[in-house]
């Protein structure tokens, strides 16, 4: 932490211990009737100045907590930007185990940090979701080490995307540090209201805006970053407390042999957080809802190499787990198979139709046949009673409107999510065309070609774009 920092934060905390004088005062009434009047007046002056006091203090109290707390998390936030790059330098399998660790710890550090201000919104709730992830990840990483593995390419790929993220993030971090100590008050810009939010949270909604994007750590399929910035309406049921949460995670994880509260989050998602370790051995982060205890995501890793599980007992596994989890009427509608491990798209469907705002995504080893993946941010976004109506284009007049240099398979009717938060009844179509793989919708009202998505082989597996 800078001198100048320290500093500020010694004088604020000399500022919040002063004690305030107390009023002191007499009046001498000429009369009865003047001096009944006298005294309730200085009763009241005493009342109102005592009163004030109070809310003076009051105020720099939280000022300096909400201070405390934002100049740890600039000291997390260096501690872990430092230890990443250490971490990509070393090739030594102990050091980075040391690293691995310390860099978690510094995460649930942040977690907490920005957990105790006053924060809310869309964008926030991208860094609080990178920040989690992020410790529980490198937990795994570390397990991963001790159990005799090393960090294969892959890992160290995304562990370099997580450098440069925080890297932004640090930068606008340091930033709000210099404002800080130039006189910026955290309680005042909260009281100053702009359209939905209060100022302070307006700029620091900035933190992700105006960074790179986040790492994804689970296979992104058709669809998969659908969230945007939309209303949740698909959260049921009410808030729970964390005992009873706990319940519901150790009711969905069968095969746990430990469940481990592990902090909360307090995001655009509610969350309580645990560690599961399974009987396998594999370590789990997983998030669930405070309100109705859903599973919103679960961060895990396996590769062993080996394969003992075909992908129709993973497609089982992947189903079954989405449906505990209250993912009813689902069908896979993408996969892709890397290494020892099976990536399935979900969707639900209703009335035939696939409904691809409400993507649910799911990760399974082939190893031991275990869910070490999920994410239900979309579903839990975006799911709600929808009247679908029927198409009043055919699937024929959709395909007739799609270039004839394509080869089409046959089609189905889909939700399909749009640009300003539009959803419209499509024909998807599989399309092939100079040895490329598209998706083309159609909309099944109108019949105008919505969107074309072109399938793009990485070395992390296909990608839509």
């Amino acid at each position: 932490m800078s001198k100048e920092i320290k500093e500020n934060r010694e004088k604020e905390n000399k500022e919040s211990g002063k004690q305030r004088n107390k009023y002191k005062g007499a009046v001498i009434g000429l009369s009865i009737a003047t001096g009944i009047l006298s005294a309730s007046t200085i009763g009241f002056g005493i009342a109102y100045g005592v009163e004030m006091s109070q809310a003076n203090d009051y105020s720099t109290q939280l000022e300096n907590v909400y201070k405390k707390n934002y100049y740890e998390l600039v000291e997390n936030a260096n501690a872990v930007d430092t230890n990443i790059s250490k971490l990509l330098a070393s090739d030594d399998n102990s050091y980075q185990v040391k690293m691995l660790s310390e860099i978690s710890q510094d995460a649930k550090e942040m977690q907490n940090n920005i957990a105790s201000m006053p924060l809310s919104g869309d964008s926030i709730m991208q860094s609080v979701r990178f920040i989690n992830q992020m410790s529980g990840y490198t937990q795994i990483l570390e397990d991963k080490i001790q159990s005799g593995e090393g960090l294969t390419e892959d890992d160290l790929q995304v562990l370099s995307q997580m450098h440069e993220s925080l890297t932004e993030m640090k930068l606008f971090l340091n930033k709000m540090s210099d404002k800080m100590i130039n006189g910026y008050s955290i309680v005042k810009a909260k009281r100053k209201q702009s359209g939905d939010f209060d100022e302070f949270n307006l700029e620091f909604n900035q933190m992700q805006a105006e960074g790179s994007d986040y790492p994804t750590m689970i296979y992104d399929g058709p669809f998969s970053d659908s969230v945007v910035n939309k209303k949740i309406v698909g959260l049921s049921g009410e808030e729970l407390s964390k005992e009873e949460v706990h319940e519901k995670v150790d009711e969905i994880f069968t095969n746990s042999t430990s469940l481990k509260y592990d902090g909360q989050t307090n995001g655009k998602f509610k969350t309580f957080n645990f560690i599961v370790r399974n009987a396998d051995g594999q370590k789990l982060f997983v998030q669930a809802t405070k309100i109705g205890g859903h599973i919103l995501s679960v961060s895990g890793h396996n590769e062993s190499g080996m394969k003992n599980y075909t992908y129709d007992q993973a497609e089982k596994v992947a189903l079954d787990f989405a449906k505990s989890a209250g993912i009813e009427d689902a069908k896979v509608v993408w996969y892709q198979e890397l290494d020892d491990q099976i990536y399935f798209n979900l969707a639900p469907v209703q009335d035939g139709i696939i409904l691809y705002p409400d993507l649910v995504k799911v990760k399974v080893d082939l190893e031991y046949g275990n869910v070490v993946g999920y994410d239900a941010i979309s579903y839990l976004t975006n799911h709600t009673d929808r009247t679908l109506g029927e198409a009043k284009i055919s699937k024929t007049e959709a395909k007739s409107v799609i270039n004839t240099s394509f080869e089409i398979e046959d089609g189905r009717l889909c939700l399909s999510p749009l640009d300003f938060n539009r959803e419209a009844l499509c024909w998807e179509f599989k399309a092939y065309r100079d040895n490329a793989t598209y998706y083309i919708y159609v909309n099944a009202e109108t019949g105008v070609e919505e969107n074309i998505l072109k399938v793009v082989e990485t070395s992390d597996g296909s990608k839509l774009m």
